[in-house]
Formats: C-alpha cells, sequence, structure tokens
C-alpha cells in the first residue's frame, strides 16, 4: 500500500493558503499530518483530531547517528531525522501558514518591517525551566552565532513584557525568509548555560520527548515528558503530539540492513529505504509505503571560474545535452521520483509548467552536444566531477561520466563526505562539474538565489564561481514580492538557460516503510517523519 502526495495538489494547497493569510513560508510539506484517504490533510486546525491509539514502544531505523542534538547547529541525516520532538520553534510553518507552538498569536505590522506578538506565559522545559521572552532573545543570539545570515534579518527583538514581544525587521523580507525567524527553536537560557556540552549530548527543550539514553554509532532513546508544559489540548500542534511512550532510534547504516531488520521486526519503521529495496513492502500486511517528493533534488553545477575548462559556455552545453536526466531517473533513481527542467522540481511556486515543452538544452541530444564540444575549446583534458558519497550521487555520476565519454569528454569522478564536500566545493581550482543535491523550499526563486546569487557567498559569486550582474539583479528582481512576477521568472529562466550555469537532474521521492497501524503520518518541516506525533489505529 503506497501513500502519496500529489504534487498538484499540493502546490494548489500552498497557493490557496497564502491568498488567504497573506504570508510567506518555506516549508515544501504538504501538512503537518497526511493521510491515505486525502493526499494532503492540513493539520492547519491545531483542535483537529491528532491521536489515536496509544503505542507503547516504537523502534525505528535511521541510517546515521543523530552526533549533535544542539538546537541550532544540528546538521546531518541524523539529526534531520530525529531532533524535532524535543525542542519546538516559535511558530510551525504549514503550507503557508504559521500556527502556534511557543508563540500563540503573532502579528505583522502593515510596513512590513515588524512583528508582535505572544508567547505562551506556562511554558517550561523538562528541568522545570520557566521559558520567557528573555530566552526567545537568547536563543535567537545563538542561532545568529550558528547561522550569521539570519542576523541580517532582525534588528533586535524588543521585549514588551515577559510574554510579549516585538521583533523589528532589519528590512522587508523577501519571499520566505520569515521562515528563518518562525522556525527558531527555543530553549532556557538556564539549562543552555548550565550545559557541559551546549547540549550537543545533553539536550533540554521544552518538546513532548526527552532523551533518556544515548550510545553512539548504536541507539538513542526519547521517553515521552509526562507532565509536558501544553495542557491546552486545543493548542497543542499535530508536529508535537505524543502518541508514543517510548521510541528506540536504531542507528543501521546500510539499506539492505534496515531492510533485514523490518523483515524480522527489530525495527518498526524506518524512514529511509533504497529504491531498489522498496519493492518487497509494497504488498505487505504489515507495512505500508509512505511518499512524499523530496525537497533536495539533484542538480549539476559546472564551475564557472576562469581556472576552469567548464567556463566556456560550449562545453556547458555540450555537458548538458549530452546527459539524458530520464536515464538517470530511470537507472538511480528507480524511476522514483521526477526528470527536471529548471533548478528547482515542478512542484515549486513560480515553476511554469510550459517550462518542460520548450526545446532547451535538458533534452538529451548526443548529436547536439558533440556539435557544441567541436565549438568548444576542449581538447581532450579530464575534467573533474565532484560529488558527495551518498549512493545516489555516486551512482548519479557514473552516470554522467559515461554520457560524457560517449561524446569524448574524459573524466574522473572524486567523492567526498559531505562536512568536506562543503569545503571542498569552495575551492574553484579543485573541480569542473559538481554533482549537488540541494533543497527547494516552497519557491522556485529560492532554489536559485541560495545557489546562483552572489549575495550567499563570502568571494561575491555564485555556488559554482558565477560573476554575472546580470544574473544577479534578475535574481533580486524575483527575490522581491512585488516584482516577482510570472513575466521576471520566465526572463531569469531563459537566461539561466542561455548561459548553461546550472543543470536540474532529477527530484526523487522520499519513501518511508511504517506500520500498518499508522493511519496518519505527521512530518517535520523537513519532509522526516515525526515517530510520535503520527496517529496509530
Amino acid at each position: 500500500m503506497i501513500k502519496r502526495v500529489s504534487s498538484l495538489l499540493l502546490a494548489l494547497v500552498m497557493l490557496l493558503s497564502l491568498a488567504a493569510c497573506g504570508s510567506s513560508d518555506g516549508d515544501a510539506s504538504a501538512s503537518a499530518s497526511t493521510s491515505a484517504s486525502q493526499s494532503a490533510s492540513s493539520s492547519a486546525d491545531a483542535s483537529a483530531e491528532i491521536t489515536g491509539v496509544q503505542q507503547d514502544v516504537v523502534n525505528v531505523g535511521i541510517s546515521a547517528d543523530c552526533t549533535n542534538f544542539n538546537p541550532w547547529s544540528f546538521s546531518g541525516t541524523g539529526a534531520n531525522a530525529a531532533i524535532w520532538s524535543l525542542y519546538q520553534p516559535l511558530l510551525q510553518p504549514v503550507n503557508g501558514e504559521y500556527q502556534p507552538s511557543i508563540m500563540k498569536n503573532y502579528e505583522i505590522s502593515d510596513d512590513g518591517l515588524s512583528v508582535s506578538g505572544e508567547i505562551f506565559d506556562y511554558i517550561y522545559d523538562w528541568e522545570g525551566n520557566h521559558i520567557t521572552v528573555d530566552d526567545v532573545i537568547f536563543s535567537w543570539g545563538k542561532a545568529c552565532e550558528a547561522y550569521p545570515q539570519n542576523a541580517s534579518l532582525v534588528d533586535e527583538i524588543v521585549k514588551d513584557s515577559d510574554y510579549s514581544l516585538t521583533i523589528v525587521l532589519a528590512r522587508a523580507l523577501y519571499v520566505g525568509e520569515f521562515e528563518s525567524i518562525a522556525r527558531l527553536f527555543v530553549v532556557s537560557e538556564t539549562a543552555f548555560e548550565n550545559s557541559a556540552d551546549e547540549m550537543n549530548a545533553t539536550p533540554v527543550g521544552t518538546g513532548p520527548y526527552k532523551l533518556t539514553a544515548y550510545t553512539s554509532g548504536y541507539m538513542f532513546t526519547y521517553e515521552k515528558v509526562e507532565d509536558w508544559w501544553q495542557t491546552d489540548a486545543s493548542q497543542i500542534h499535530a508536529r508535537d503530539v505524543a502518541n508514543v511512550n517510548t521510541i528506540n532510534w536504531y542507528v543501521i547504516t546500510e539499506s539492505a540492513q534496515r531492510t533485514i531488520a523490518l523483515e524480522q521486526g527489530t525495527i518498526d519503521m524506518c524512514g529511509s529505504i533504497s529504491d531498489q529495496d522498496l519493492a518487497q513492502f509494497e504488498k505487505s500486511d504489515a507495512y505500508q509505503l509512505y511518499s512524499i517528493a523530496d525537497n533536495l533534488s539533484m542538480n549539476l553545477f559546472p564551475n564557472c571560474d576562469e581556472s576552469s575548462l567548464c567556463n566556456d559556455l560550449n562545453l556547458r552545453l555540450a555537458i548538458c545535452y549530452a546527459i539524458s536526466n530520464q536515464a538517470v531517473l530511470d537507472s538511480v533513481y528507480n524511476g522514483n521520483g521526477t526528470v527536471m527542467y529548471e533548478h528547482s522540481p515542478n512542484w515549486a511556486v513560480g515553476y511554469d509548467k510550459a517550462w518542460e515543452k520548450e526545446d532547451n538544452y535538458y533534452g538529451y541530444d548526443a548529436k547536439v552536444a558533440a556539435e557544441y564540444l567541436e565549438a568548444s575549446d576542449y581538447n581532450g583534458e579530464t575534467l573533474t566531477i565532484i560529488c558527495t558519497t551518498d549512493e545516489n550521487s555516486v551512482n548519479t555520476a557514473q552516470m554522467v561520466q559515461n554520457f560524457l565519454l560517449q561524446i569524448g569528454i574524459q573524466t574522473e569522478v572524486t567523492s567526498y563526505e559531505s562536512t568536506v564536500f562543503t569545503q571542498y566545493i569552495q575551492s574553484p581550482d579543485m573541480w569542473d562539474i559538481m554533482l549537488y543535491s540541494r533543497p527547494t523550499n516552497m519557491y522556485y526563486i529560492n532554489a536559485i538565489y541560495s545557489t546562483l546569487s552572489a549575495a550567499r557567498n563570502e568571494w561575491g559569486g555564485s555556488i559554482n564561481f558565477v560573476y554575472d550582474d546580470n544574473l544577479e539583479a534578475l535574481i533580486n528582481l524575483c527575490y522581491y514580492e512585488e516584482t516577482s512576477t510570472a513575466a521576471n521568472l520566465q526572463t531569469l529562466h531563459e537566461y539561466l538557460i542561455e548561459n548553461c550555469y546550472v543543470m536540474g537532474l532529477v527530484n526523487g521521492e522520499l519513501y518511508s516503510v511504517i506500520p500498518d497501524s499508522v493511519q496518519d503520518v505527521t512530518m517535520s518541516w523537513r519532509k522526516t517523519i515525526i515517530p510520535g506525533a503520527c496517529v496509530y489505529g
């Protein structure tokens, strides 16, 4: 049994929500809770039915350890999968709306330069620390230390009282930027200062679960907080529900081993199974498959720095015409996903379906590729393809290598662990072609801005060393809400194709294997399942 979220319905729900509430949101998930009978059921109503049969223990397979529980600088697959029930954000972003969590209400000023609101006055963390606006201000400061770019969004947070505040914005925010503020995890300053390791391994949050056991590289355990602070059932957000008493997270790095653990009943659910291992669960009586379009998409970035041969536009076009992204989808992703015709996937707001019918470089044509190669300055040199060590990236790199070899381009593939990879890609002399799974939140322009805007990088160029004032002007034009028109987005789209700065390959699907007893799947804003908040029948 497969539960799917319709990408078209997802986009329509987002647009309707935006029209209704006038706020922006970078959350690409269709809703906090999704059911089989309704492809994009919404949890916008916090008083909706969000509880079911209580589960005593749920064992979850996870592909990587949660090595850092810090509320602001957590990273990696393990933390992204598991951290959500420990902490709570100011507001929960769902479908363009921002719903109560720590804050019970908020209002954006008419000029868009300030946000005022209240937090609940009875918030306590697991250790009994009372949360006030002082803790919100402290948490924002720590978040800005972890992500300095956030500091440019807010001039100050003014304490109007212990439970009311005004967020004074540094400027009118771009599309989706309020999300960075709304998703702030809030913790007690006292608890953080008392932590010997800045909560890296000893988290103390306000969420409905607390970490009670941790064995590095093997497992960690969450226990339900029995005296949790939010006693008003009508104010409990779907992502903050605790329908399970104990959650054991087992670190199982290989997909095949996670599959065996599911078959043997060692684990009850798993959020990461390879496409090749999914088929055996499609007709299972004990399990069901849950899928949703990934917010990560595989993109190819040619190095446009003068030091790289890919600075040559004709070579870039030859590379892009030589690659069949349909073949990558069919082979690497086992057909689970969609081919891309732009830098962002087709569910992003601002994406135009008409782009899929254009005759552009995403159309595989070895003959045209060879013609561009002939017109380039390429003379048989070996190009370096760089990627991360995850299976999809390596397999995609090898396919790209084979496609390029067919038209006479020599390449070598080098893969790195993600932390090393993010350092190496900043050196233009280390690579010529980069394969990188990049996130798209809700808007097409967010995907463009995050990688191709010169404002994002200290070297004053794009992630792949494009230094183009015209490109920057077009991105900025589309990044302001009042000028982010269909016509301007079309101009930007055409400019990217003309200059061949990036090639979208595949937007995959995220599959999870979950017990057949799960009636509703509750997901974080990063599209990971929150086991404790799922509804069990």
